[in-house]
C-alpha cells in the first residue's frame, strides 16, 4: 500500500487541486501550524492529519511516523502541497515500485512557460544529471525499506531536508538506488516569478553551497525566508 505524505502550512489555496487526485491512496497531511482552512480542506478529503511543529525534516517525518503506522504500507511517496500530479501517475508509481531497491523523483516540469523557465528547466536537469540530486518540489518515492534503512526524514532538518535524505540514499544504497521516474511533476514556481527566476536561482545556489560548506541550518533558513 503506497501512503502519500504532504507537509502544509496555510496550504488551503493548494489542497483542492492536489488531493481529489489522490483519491485511491492513503493520504497524511502533516501540519505544522495551519491558521486557514488547510486541515478541514484536508479532513473533508479524507486525509490522516499529524499536528506538530513547523520545519519540513520534522513535519515529514512525522507524516511518515504516522503512515508507517498501519502494517500494510510499503512506500511512501512525499509531495509538496503546491504540485500537481498527472494523470496515470499512480500506474507510474506501481510500475516503479516492482524494481527493488530503488527511490525515485519526477521530471520536473514548472506550471508557467518562458525563456527563464526554459532555462530553470535545464539547470534542474544539469542538477540531475551530474549530481543526482533532486529537490523536494520533484517528489520522492521511497519504498518503506529503504525509508527505514536510512532512518528516514532528519527531523531536525528545516530546510535541506531533501537534499540531506537524498545524500544518505546514495551513500548506504548507491546512486543507481535513485531514478527518473518517467512522468513529470508540476511544480509551481510563483515564487520564482515574483523574486525573479536569476535571483531566486541564484540565492538558492549559494545557501545550498553554504550548506554543504557546514553552515548551520538555522542561519540558511533565514536567509531563505
Amino acid at each position: 500500500m503506497l501512503a502519500v505524505i504532504i507537509p502544509t502550512l496555510n496550504a488551503e489555496h493548494c489542497l483542492p487541486t492536489l488531493l481529489p487526485e489522490l483519491e485511491t491512496v492513503r493520504v497524511v497531511i502533516s501540519d505544522g501550524g495551519s491558521k486557514d482552512e488547510t486541515l478541514k480542506t484536508a479532513l473533508k478529503a479524507g486525509a490522516v492529519i499529524a499536528r506538530g511543529t513547523p520545519g519540513r525534516g520534522a513535519q515529514l517525518a512525522r507524516g511518515a511516523e504516522l503512515a508507517g503506522a498501519v502494517d500494510n504500507v510499503d512506500a511512501y511517496l512525499f509531495l509538496h502541497a503546491d504540485c500537481d500530479l498527472l494523470p496515470g501517475w499512480e500506474s507510474v508509481v506501481q510500475t516503479a515500485l516492482k524494481t527493488c531497491g530503488t527511490a525515485w523523483y519526477f521530471r520536473y516540469q514548472p506550471n508557467v512557460k518562458g525563456r527563464g523557465v526554459t532555462w530553470l528547466r535545464f539547470i534542474v536537469w544539469l542538477r540531475g544529471w551530474a549530481w543526482c540530486l533532486p529537490y523536494g518540489d520533484q517528489g520522492l518515492l521511497v519504498p518503506r525499506e529503504i525509508y527505514e534503512g536510512i532512518g528516514g526524514y532528519d527531523r531536525d532538518k528545516a530546510l535541506f531536508e531533501d537534499v540531506d535524505i537524498v545524500d544518505r540514499i546514495k551513500f548506504k544504497y548507491g546512486r543507481r538506488a535513485l531514478r527518473k521516474l518517467p512522468m513529470a511533476l508540476h511544480t509551481d514556481i510563483s515564487d520564482h516569478v515574483r523574486q525573479g527566476i536569476w535571483a531566486r536561482g541564484w540565492r538558492n545556489f549559494k545557501l545550498l553551497k553554504a550548506y554543504r560548506k557546514g553552515a548551520p541550518v538555522d542561519d540558511l533558513l533565514r536567509r531563505y525566508i
